[in-house]
């Protein structure tokens, strides 16, 4: 048997996010990531001999692209304005070009309330989510409590949700329509950490 290639379990993993954001997790197999990636059938499974194997990967994939789009925000010497409008383009994002990567991630979180092991590494992902917004505020001279930068991200996660799944309820009719919406919820946060300092 040849040695795992590491940019073909990058490549299963990649389908694997496309066939989770298609068709749910029920129609999450390793056949079916097989076909995604069309490679020959029994290739998933040597790599990933588990469905909770496969999830595992699918976190890990989805936590190290989403993190790497998080430290793309401009650091040094900007201001928090310039953090908001990266957040806002990240959103944009979310739901245009990364969009079966985010509906991916929600059914993650679903999958993450019946599986513990799941939960685990969803719980410790949004931490380090959490603190990860932090550390890019901190860089652009704002501090955010812990409580601040975890309202920030449910603000900015159930704005992503919304706009994924009933759009209308938020006054999104196209994607361009989410950016001021995002922009008023890092706003609200920005102020109130303000308070905080003042």
């Amino acid at each position: 048997m040849p040695p795992f290639n590491v940019e073909r379990r990058d490549h299963l993993a990649d389908a694997a996010i496309e066939v989770l954001g298609k068709e749910g997790a029920r129609g999450l197999t390793h056949r079916a990531v097989d076909a995604q990636a069309d490679e020959p059938p029994g290739t998933t499974s040597r790599y990933f001999r588990t469905r909770e194997a496969l999830m595992t990967a699918i976190v890990e994939r989805v936590r190290a692209q989403h993190f790497a789009d998080l430290r793309r925000a401009p650091r040094g010497a900007v201001d928090a304005g310039e953090v908001a409008e990266h957040l806002t383009a990240m959103v944009h994002a979310a739901i245009t070009t990364h969009r079966l990567r985010h509906l991916a991630i929600a059914e993650l979180f679903l999958e993450a309330t019946r599986y513990p092991a799941l939960r685990a590494d969803m719980a410790a992902t949004r931490g380090a989510q959490i603190q990860l917004m932090r550390d890019i505020h901190q860089a652009a001279g704002l501090h955010l409590t812990p409580s601040d930068a975890a309202l920030l991200v449910g603000a900015i996660t159930g704005i992503v949700h919304i706009a994924l799944t009933t759009p209308a309820a938020i006054g999104v009719d196209t994607p361009d329509d989410v950016r001021p919406v995002v922009r008023r919820a890092v706003d609200l946060v920005h102020a109130r950490a303000r308070r905080h300092v003042a």
